[in-house]
C-alpha cells in the first residue's frame, strides 16, 4: 500500500516541476519576444518617418539607435532562448530562434 502512495507521490511532484519549468520558460521568453516586438514597431516608425525627411543628422542617429535597440532585443532574445533550461521547453512549444527576423 505505502509503495504506490511513494510513486503517486513522486508522478505528482515530476509533473509539477515540468509544467512551473514550462510556465516559466513560456513567461521568460513571451517577454523577451514582445521586447523584439515593441522594437521592430519603433524601429519601423523611425523609418517611416526618416523616409519622410531629407537628410537629419538628427533624425539620423534616432534611427541608428533604434536599430541598436533591435538588433539587441534581438540577441537578448536568441540568447535566453539558447540557454539550456530554455532549450528544450522553449521549442517544444513553438519559440524560434530568429524572433524578429533579419529584416534590418
Amino acid at each position: 500500500m505505502s509503495s504506490w502512495v511513494a510513486w503517486l507521490i513522486a508522478a505528482v511532484s515530476t509533473t509539477a516541476f515540468l509544467v512551473l519549468w514550462f510556465w516559466e520558460v513560456r513567461r521568460v521568453l513571451r517577454s523577451r519576444r514582445s521586447v523584439v516586438e515593441s522594437a521592430a514597431a519603433q524601429l519601423s516608425a523611425c523609418r517611416r518617418q526618416a523616409a519622410g525627411v531629407r537628410y537629419d543628422p538628427e533624425l539620423a542617429q534616432i534611427l541608428a539607435r533604434s536599430e541598436s535597440i533591435y538588433r539587441q532585443a534581438v540577441a537578448h532574445y536568441n540568447d535566453t532562448l539558447c540557454k539550456p533550461w530554455c532549450y528544450l521547453p522553449g521549442h517544444l512549444l513553438g519559440f524560434d530562434r530568429d524572433a524578429g527576423g533579419d529584416d534590418l
